[in-house]
């Protein structure tokens, strides 16, 4: 037979496996959303990228008649600007 005692024993035990729950799951949602934020921070990093690379392309697509001996004005100081705009995405990547 169970006794109010017991009953009320089994209730904070019963309350302590909860709470130590609770305690796990907010850590777990802590951590999923620092997942997250990285996540977006490297999806961030990476368009960053993808749109440095083909600027890049552009500029050797643009190149290629230099090749034969002209070279196009300014060909230079772009290649120059991505150099200095990879550098930056890099940068965010390390960071």
């Amino acid at each position: 037979m169970n006794t109010l005692v017991d009953r009320l024993h089994a209730a904070h035990e019963q309350v302590s496996r909860l709470v130590q729950e609770h305690t796990a799951l907010r850590k777990r949602v802590v951590d999923l959303e620092q997942q997250v934020h990285n996540g977006q921070r490297l999806a961030e990093v990476l368009k960053a990228r993808v749109s440095e690379l083909e600027r890049e392309g552009e500029v050797l697509r643009k190149a290629k008649p230099a090749e034969s001996g002209l070279e196009a004005p300014g060909t230079k100081e772009k290649i120059d600007e991505l150099v200095n705009e990879i550098d930056r995405c890099l940068a965010l990547i390390s960071a």
